[in-house]
């Protein structure tokens, strides 16, 4: 019994590690068509280095983002890569709709996430006494939603 908990659990991670680099990859693919070590390139810049998935688990993604039709698969001859061509993938237009629906959901995840984590986390701070800690974490908060706010008002013309 305990031995199959742990298996579930494991799939679990990897459920959402997976579903966490499948969103990643269609966000990144956004930026315009990619080969698969650019996206890998791409995912250790946007994380600061601290992902960096393994090919194997890559191209298998992207292969089966492939079959869903949410990218295509176009193939340029380059006779300065290994094979003489380089295969580059880009969203279709059901891969945009999709992005538009993780963002949309993610927006709104991760807001009461950190309303959760960071709100309450230093609420809870100040209660147990630690008012500096508290203090420094809402003046640090304020900057980043302003810095957000601003990105908001300059990217979306709101």
């Amino acid at each position: 019994m305990h031995v199959e908990r742990q298996i579930v659990e494991e799939d679990k991670g990897i459920n959402v590690y997976r579903e966490s680099l499948r969103n990643l990859i269609l966000r990144i693919l956004a930026e315009g068509p990619m080969h698969g070590y650019e996206i890998m390139k791409r995912i250790q810049e946007v994380t600061r280095k601290r992902w960096r998935p393994a090919a194997g688990t890559l191209y298998p993604l992207l292969s089966q983002l492939k079959n869903e039709g949410l990218v295509e698969v176009d193939t340029i001859e380059n006779t300065n890569v290994r094979g003489g061509r380089r295969i580059t993938y880009r969203l279709t237009q059901r891969g945009w709709r999709k992005l538009s629906e993780i963002l949309l959901d993610k927006a709104e995840y991760k807001v009461d996430i950190l309303i959760y984590y960071i709100i309450e986390g230093a609420r809870l701070l100040k209660e147990n006494g630690y008012k500096e800690e508290y203090t420094e974490i809402c003046q640090k908060f304020t900057e980043k939603i302003k810095t957000l706010n601003e990105t908001l008002n300059n990217k979306c013309n709101i």
